[in-house]
């Protein structure tokens, strides 16, 4: 569209140079008629894309504002002439980067001609790629006036905001951790009816008659007797809240992917009962349970509603979930971070000393390799935000 304004306006540059010439050397009212005529068509072109601007309707309406990423919601769009002209050329560009409109070519401009009180309607479905809260649906809208000389482009002054949670990946062969037998590490407190002196933090699900409730009385917190063979239980998660640019179009696609791995983690081990807490700091530590498959949707809402913040420090929030015993008491440990330094280093190498197996994915554009120091019972796994879960995990 560009080229051919600009040709036009070259031509028509031409056509009133020529008689303007014209005129000059032979005069005549025909000469002059041609002249006023064609230096009125930039005004009148600029009138009408007026015109259009002010009597052009749009109406876009989204099945649901509170969605879940690559879940096709509904969704159409109506264009209305409201005006005796008839409208020639009316373009709209869709936003294209976190969601896109099936049937819709993404980035495409869709070109449509409306006659006198016509209108158009497309029916179809949008799809939000990202956890986020950010605009959907018809972004700007170009207006071309009749002759091609002159164009208007402008955005929706009301475009559709959503928020769009983040999807669960449902892992059926876990390919990060296959030694781990979910299976083996289940008490069975059917069998297992015989307790022993040693103690550990009350989990949801402990039955009573097992709880130290003179120990719990003495720390203010429940605390349960291990039965006989039981073995550590529980999955630790840790989220990294750090936000790592001010831009969109980076931070968005990267904490969804922190998002989508931490809920891919607790669904996988909540379908077999295996409580899993997810450690995170908001301006102080902060866990959630996730023990069965039911408390799922509450995970994702949870999760959902984290803020991230760029004075994160990764290591500083890593170390103070060691600190409360994040770690004391799971058989494995997941760590979901988007930087990795000395300092971080050196919350690694404490982690092995637990005794713990430690898996670290590391999720970045261009993770930096060299920075990670090869660390006893800690496996590093490199995510990229555009990286298929279900490959990875």
């Amino acid at each position: 569209m560009t080229k051919s304004l600009k040709l036009n306006r070259l031509i028509y540059f031409i056509m009133c140079v020529s008689a303007l010439v014209l005129a000059s050397f032979r005069g005549g009212p025909v000469t002059y008629t041609l002249l006023f005529g064609l230096l009125l068509i930039a005004p009148i072109s600029l009138i009408y894309l007026l015109v259009v601007y002010v009597f052009f309707k749009l109406y876009q309406v989204l099945g649901s504002k509170h969605i879940t990423a690559y879940e096709p919601v509904p969704y159409y769009f109506v264009l209305k002439n409201e005006y005796l002209l008839n409208f020639c050329r009316i373009s709209i560009s869709m936003y294209s980067t976190f969601s896109y409109i099936d049937g819709l070519e993404a980035g495409a401009m869709n070109n449509y001609e409306l006659l006198p009180g016509e209108s158009v309607r497309y029916d179809g479905t949008l799809i939000c790629r990202y956890k986020g809260e950010y605009n959907t649906g018809i972004k700007a809208i170009t207006i071309v006036d009749f002759f091609r000389l002159f164009k208007v482009t402008y955005k929706v002054p009301e475009p559709l905001g959503v928020r769009i949670f983040p999807r669960i990946v449902k892992v059926e062969q876990p390919k990060s951790f296959p030694d781990i037998s979910v299976t083996a590490h289940r008490e069975n407190t059917k069998l297992n009816t015989d307790y022993d002196a040693a103690v550990r933090e009350y989990v949801p699900g402990d039955p009573q008659k097992g709880i130290h409730w003179k120990l719990s009385a003495k720390t203010g917190t429940l605390k349960s007797r291990l039965t006989y063979g039981e073995q550590k239980r529980g999955i630790s998660i840790f989220l990294d809240t750090k936000r790592m640019s001010k831009d969109e179009y980076v931070f968005i696609p990267l904490e969804n992917k922190c998002l989508e791995t931490a809920l891919a983690l607790a669904n996988y081990f909540s379908a077999y009962s295996i409580p899993t807490t997810i450690y995170y700091d908001q301006a102080g530590p902060v866990s959630h349970v996730c023990s069965s498959p039911q408390d799922i949707d509450r995970t994702v809402t949870k999760l959902a509603s984290i803020k991230y913040r760029e004075d994160e420090d990764t290591a500083q929030a890593l170390g103070i979930s060691t600190e409360i015993g994040a770690f004391s008491n799971c058989m494995i440990a997941f760590l979901i971070i988007t930087t990795i330094d000395a300092e971080v280093n050196k919350r690694l190498y404490a982690l092995s000393h637990l005794g713990i197996k430690v898996i670290v994915y590391y999720v970045s554009y261009s993770p930096e390799l060299n920075n990670i120091l090869s660390i006893p019972d800690i496996k590093v796994i490199t995510v990229h935000p555009e990286d298929d879960l279900t490959e990875i995990l």
